[in-house]
This record gives structure tokens, sequence and C-alpha cells, in this order.
């Protein structure tokens, strides 16, 4: 079978050469578990910023890597509300957790021009008997996204607005490191509207916040460009209610 989806822009890129290897799939592979690897994806695909990826494919029936790029996840509620479910960048999966779409119209929209791998789950099949732990590491994506998107509600419990906003520019913060960047300077990829969104407060809130910490001298924001200058107090206002 064909497992190939009819889908513009595609990108030739080795699984076994890629830097986000490491993160994407289990550690330590042998050569051939790698020439094995490679079979995987089955297109990589470049999406320009404001479309969407359902246009391209049905989720449920493929896992979603993202190479390059960022991503956020929207959906919308019967009765016709948007929440900002939440943010995707490099080595993220999307499309384990379909059950969502399932209850909602979800759509995941890029943030700028991106990258992303699609992995049909019958390759994972095809491939898991002779790659040891692949099965394992699909699991393991797949509670990784169930968090992610569980997450958000940790910001609509009993946390104020600043120590949402701080909490949201920590987790953004540790992202960043773990993929080798500087976890001290955020490029903000996303929006003002769509922060607020994602943490269940209005545009003008977190606007009024951001000023405050700038005041405050805890970060320097110009444009998109946000920078940590007090990491120690940040980390302090984030967690001030869990002691």
């Amino acid at each position: 079978m064909d497992m190939k989806l009819k889908i513009p822009y595609e990108v030739s890129i080795s699984c076994s050469n890629c830097k986000l290897i490491n993160k994407c799939m289990p550690l330590g592979l042998s050569t051939f578990e790698l020439s094995r690897i490679d079979s995987l994806v089955s297109q990589r695909i470049k999406i320009k910023r404001g479309n969407d990826l359902q246009r391209f494919s049905n989720s449920h029936q493929a896992l979603y890597i993202i190479r390059t790029g960022y991503f956020k996840t929207v959906i919308s509620t019967n009765d016709g509300r948007d929440q900002v479910l939440g943010f995707h960048m490099s080595g993220d999966s999307i499309g384990l957790a379909g059950e969502i779409s399932n209850l909602y119209s979800c759509k995941v929209t890029a943030l700028e021009d991106s990258t992303v791998c699609i992995v049909p789950f019958a390759k994972v099949e095809e491939v898991a008997n002779s790659v040891n732990g692949l099965h394992s590491h699909i699991r393991h994506l797949y509670s990784l996204e169930i968090n992610r998107e569980n997450s958000v509600m940790l910001f609509l419990g009993s946390m104020n607005s600043e120590e949402r906003v701080a909490t949201f520019l920590l987790k953004l913060s540790a992202s960043h490191e773990e993929r080798g960047f500087s976890p001290l300077v955020l490029n903000l990829k996303m929006s003002r509207y769509d922060i607020a969104s994602y943490l269940g407060l209005k545009h003008e809130t977190v606007s009024r916040t951001l000023a405050k910490f700038i005041r405050s001298k805890l970060i320097y924001l110009k444009l998109r460009e946000l920078k940590i200058i007090n990491l120690v107090a940040l980390n302090s206002l984030a967690t001030d209610k869990q002691r």
C-alpha cells in the first residue's frame, strides 16, 4: 500500500542525519535500526505561516513530528468559542492524542514557515519489530502530548494572572533549553492574543502583566524578543502558591 500523501512542498532529509533524532526516536539505535527508521517517514512537508496542518491530511492516520518551525493548536467548541490548547516547536509530536478532535473542531496552525515529518501509524507497525524500543517510545510521545494538552488546565485553576504568565514563560524557557537554545532569550512566535487565550486571560491582562514584569526588571521585551533578566524571581512568582 502506498502511504505517500499527496502534499506539496516535499523536503528530502533522512532521519539518521537529523539533529532531532534523539528526541523523536529511541536512543542508541544501531546502523541497521537507523536504516529502518529512515523508512518510517513517508513524507516531509513545508507548511507556510498561517496554513493549517489539517488542510493536508487526516491526523488520525499518522503521527506528525515538527522538524522546524512553530505551531499552535486551537479548538472550537460547539458554542463557537475558540481556545488555544497549546504551542508546539521542533521535536514535538502532533496527532497521537486525536481523541480531542472527536469532541471539538481542532486545527493546528503554523505560526511561521515550518517543516513537518509524517509518520503513518501503519509504517510504525511495519518497522517496530526490527527497531528496539520503538513501540515504547511512541507511547512516551503519546504521554508527552497528553501532558501538553492537559497542562492548560493548570492555568484555568487557582493561579492569578501574574502566576499564569510567569509559569508560561518558564515553560517556554525550559522548552528552549531542552532544544539547546538559550533559556533566557525567547522569540515569541505567538501573538499576545494567542497567549491570552492559552492562559484563559484577557489580552489586556496579559499586556499589563508583561508591562509589570518589565517595570520589576524580571524581563526585557521588545516586539517579539523577550529576555528573562531575573529567572530566580520569575520562578519564585510562579511557584509561590505551591509552597
